[in-house]
């Protein structure tokens, strides 16, 4: 029995050296990471393209869209599009009963006709009539009651033309024809249906169909207000939409809202951009990435943006900016006068050459390595903790 417990006390002993020493170990290591500063990546200044792009998404959407309705009410008798339907300028959309009118015309024709003989005899019978007061055969007022006559004949017969023009007009109303080359977007009736006049009607009246010219399309896209002010109308764009992603489309911005938009608390810009779509693959709807390239300089000074050092209390001018330059075997801060940057790479204009090696502390890393040497501590220190009475 105390041979048992001498081997387990010479255990507990030794458990209790070996994490001793590690722990001095660590700390002395933990000490000279400490003297040395954090580990550091070493960059090298090289010359390069500074490129910068603008990127969005936005959705396709017709330039011109057209909702077609009637000036005429009445049945559609005749529905001769489908959604999806090439048609050109001219081309009938629908046909509505054309009893009424057809009626109308015909009674206007009849009127007219009428309108016409009730004006000849009128000037015939004032041509006698003249003849007789220069003869001095009649009075004058009879004669005045003839020119009256004449009038009144001239006067119905304008009335019977415009009533006939205005039958003929609404027989022409009850057919829907297309009023540019385009495809059908949307289809809103039937064959059968009976839909209200969008002039008469107080509700705006019945939409029947939406036409558009496909052949050139705009994307409205978003554009953050941190970039809005790097785009300008006339700015070329690529256009990707997602339905293609192996066709590259060219735009061309031609509009910019002057009034903001808030989406999920962010504040965007919509920008039109018009893109010729001569392969019809781009339909209404459909979403997009579109990249605008604001800036492209070559063979300039570049460095990672996270070379870019920050001193706590030392304020610098803007395109000024700190670095960690080696010299030697230490990295010493140095100041540089910077240009643009994509957040990415930032062009320096002065202070570094072809060849300068820069350091970047590797933060990441050196808290890896420090929480790594607190766990080995902390479980050197439980190793040779006592057992409780009763435990073994």
């Amino acid at each position: 029995m105390r041979t048992t417990r001498a081997i387990a006390l010479m255990l507990v002993v030794s458990a209790f050296i070996v994490a001793a020493v590690a722990w001095i170990h660590a700390s002395d290591a933990a000490s000279e990471t400490r003297r040395q500063g954090p580990p550091m990546k070493r960059v090298q200044v090289s010359r390069g393209e500074m490129h910068i792009i603008v990127a969005a998404n936005g959705v396709v959407q017709p330039i011109d869209r057209i909702e077609l309705k009637s000036k005429a009410s009445g049945e559609i008798v005749k529905m001769a599009v489908e959604q999806g339907d090439l048609i050109h300028s001219g081309a009938l959309i629908a046909r509505l009963d054309q009893k009424d009118e057809k009626a109308a015309v015909a009674q206007g024709e009849a009127d007219l006709d009428i309108a016409k003989a009730e004006l000849t005899q009128a000037q015939r019978n004032y041509k006698r009539r003249d003849q007789l007061f220069k003869t001095h055969a009649i009075s004058a007022e009879d004669l005045d009651t003839i020119v009256l006559d004449l009038a009144r004949a001239k006067a119905h017969l304008v009335q019977a033309q415009t009533t006939l023009e205005r039958a003929r007009e609404r027989l022409d109303e009850s057919v829907i024809t297309a009023p540019i080359d385009g495809i059908i977007l949307q289809k809103y009736v039937e064959q059968g249906q009976i839909i209200a006049s969008g002039v008469s009607n107080v509700g705006g009246g019945t939409s029947i169909a939406d036409i558009a010219d496909m052949r050139s399309v705009q994307v409205v896209a978003g554009i953050d207000e941190v970039d809005i002010g790097k785009v300008v109308v006339g700015q070329g764009v690529r256009v990707v939409a997602e339905a293609y992603p192996d066709i590259e489309y060219s735009g061309k911005i031609v509009r910019i809202s002057p009034e903001a938009r808030l989406e999920q608390n962010v504040t965007l810009f919509d920008v039109v951009i018009e893109v010729a779509n001569a392969d019809g693959r781009l339909k209404s709807g459909m979403n997009a990435a579109v990249s605008i390239e604001v800036l492209r300089r070559r063979d300039v000074l570049l460095i990672p943006a996270t070379a870019i050092r920050t001193q706590p209390g030392r304020k610098t001018r803007p395109g000024q900016a700190m670095v960690l330059l080696q010299s030697g075997d230490q990295f010493k801060p140095h100041e540089i006068r910077t240009g643009v940057s994509n957040y990415r790479e930032i062009e320096v204009l002065s202070g570094l050459e072809v060849g300068d090696v820069l350091g970047i502390p590797m933060r990441s890393r050196l808290k890896a390595d420090n929480d790594r040497l607190e766990s080995r501590i902390r479980s050197s220190r439980s190793f040779g903790a006592k057992k409780k009475p009763g435990t073994g």
